[in-house]
């Protein structure tokens, strides 16, 4: 868990979805590309305060990786969020940026289980216009992402921005939920899916006050998630 990360409110009784944001901040975001992240994630911020649930529910860590992964903002609450810049650096250490982010979502749910608070499957949700630049880390990653999706500890996400490795980058992604490619730099509406798509999560009953409970918890009661419909190119 990251030095910096707030302790998680324990006079807050809410269930928890925590969120792990992994951006490319690479050199070759700069730009239209960054410019546009930097929009959409300002407007998944906004999205998220207004809404009731969410903002008490919903848990967001960034992690960056460009040049080096690092963790941009530590977990916190949806309302707590706030716009901030990001600045494109060097290349592409994706599998430091997984390696960085299963190990803070690991630690949350410790602490939430210290609390004895519920909390929902978390959210790996990865963006990247390349291909990963750390080979022998991100092949260790890969597996330790598959493994965790495989136990049901964490749910994974891909969007690739244009010029993106899809087939790399679904290798860390379920078959049944493959990496989708961004519209040009639909980056507000990416986000504002996104935050939709956490409200619809704060509200159901798929919660549970460890990873076992919580996969019994999820059956029959997750409502589906709006369609990628504005953000990306991907038809059915």
């Amino acid at each position: 868990m990251s030095d910096f990360a707030p302790a998680v409110n324990a006079d807050n009784p809410e269930p928890r979805i925590a969120v792990a944001l992994l951006l490319d901040t690479s050199w070759s975001m700069n730009g239209a590309p960054i410019a546009a992240l930097n929009d959409g994630y300002k407007a998944f911020c906004e999205a998220i305060d207004a809404d009731p649930l969410a903002r008490k529910r919903t848990e967001v860590t960034v992690i960056t990786f460009g040049g080096t992964a690092d963790v941009a903002v530590p977990f916190m609450e949806g309302r707590d969020l706030a716009a901030m810049a990001f600045h494109p650096n060097g290349g592409t250490p994706l599998g430091g940026a997984l390696d960085l982010a299963l190990d803070e979502i690991a630690a949350r749910k410790q602490q939430y289980k210290d609390l004895g608070l519920s909390y929902y499957r978390p959210w790996l949700f990865v963006i990247t216009d390349g291909g990963p630049t750390d080979g022998a880390t991100f092949e260790r990653a890969v597996g330790r992402v598959r493994a965790a999706e495989d136990a049901k500890q964490v749910t994974v996400f891909g969007v690739g921005v244009e010029g993106a490795d899809m087939p790399t980058l679904g290798r860390i992604c379920s078959p049944q939920r493959p990496p989708l490619p961004l519209r040009g730099t639909a980056f507000r509406e990416l986000f504002l899916w996104l935050s939709a798509s956490m409200s619809v999560v704060s509200q159901s009953g798929g919660h549970g006050a460890s990873d076992a409970k919580l996969a019994t918890a999820e059956e029959g009661v997750q409502a589906p998630l709006p369609a990628p419909s504005g953000w990306t190119t991907w038809t059915t």
